[in-house]
C-alpha cells in the first residue's frame, strides 16, 4: 500500500480495514471505479487520506464537484482531502459560491484546495471579502448559499 507505519496515517488505515469487510471494501472501490478512477488511483487516494472511504459521502460529494461544478474524476483522485469535507456545510456552499463569482467574472479560476480546504475565516477573506468593493451582496450571497446547502435542496439532493 505504500503506508509508512511511523506516521499515525498507518494506524488510521489498519483501523479502517479492520473494521470494514471485504465485500464493504470492494463495492466502495465499485463506487470509485464508477467515477472512472483507476485501482492505481484509488489506493493512492486511500494512501494520502485513509477515511475516504463512506459510499454515501463519496457518492454524493463527486456527484456535486464533477456533474455541477464540472471538475474531472481524476482531478479528484489526487485531492482526496476533498471527500473527508462536508458536503453539506463546505463543499456545496463554497461550490456554488465560487461559481457565482465565475458567472460575475470576479474570477477567472480557482484551486480546488483554496475553495475546499480553507478555514471559513481564510475563505470569508479570500473570496468574500476581496470583492465586496465590487459586489457588494456577496457577503449576503454566500451565507443563502449556505443556507440552502445545510437546510435547503442540496442537502436531500445530495444525501
Amino acid at each position: 500500500m505504500g503506508f509508512d507505519p511511523l506516521l499515525p496515517k498507518f494506524l488510521f488505515a489498519v483501523v479502517v480495514f479492520r473494521k470494514i469487510s471485504k465485500p464493504a471494501i470492494e463495492r466502495k472501490f465499485e463506487v470509485y471505479k464508477k467515477w472512472g478512477w483507476s485501482e492505481k488511483e484509488i489506493w493512492e487516494a486511500f494512501r494520502r487520506y485513509p477515511g475516504i472511504v463512506l459510499e454515501e459521502k463519496i457518492a454524493g460529494i463527486m456527484d456535486f464537484l464533477v456533474n455541477e461544478m464540472g471538475f474531472e474524476s481524476s482531478l479528484l483522485a489526487n485531492q482526496p482531502f476533498l471527500l473527508a469535507r462536508s458536503l453539506e456545510k463546505r463543499i456545496v456552499p463554497r461550490g456554488l459560491f465560487a461559481q457565482d463569482l465565475l458567472s460575475q467574472g470576479l474570477i477567472k479560476s480557482f484551486g480546488l484546495s483554496a475553495l475546499f480546504n480553507t478555514s471559513e475565516m481564510v475563505f470569508v477573506e479570500r473570496f468574500v471579502n476581496r470583492y465586496e468593493d465590487k459586489a457588494a451582496e456577496l457577503l449576503s450571497l454566500y451565507k443563502e448559499k449556505t443556507n440552502l446547502a445545510v437546510g435547503g435542496t442540496y442537502r436531500s439532493g445530495y444525501l
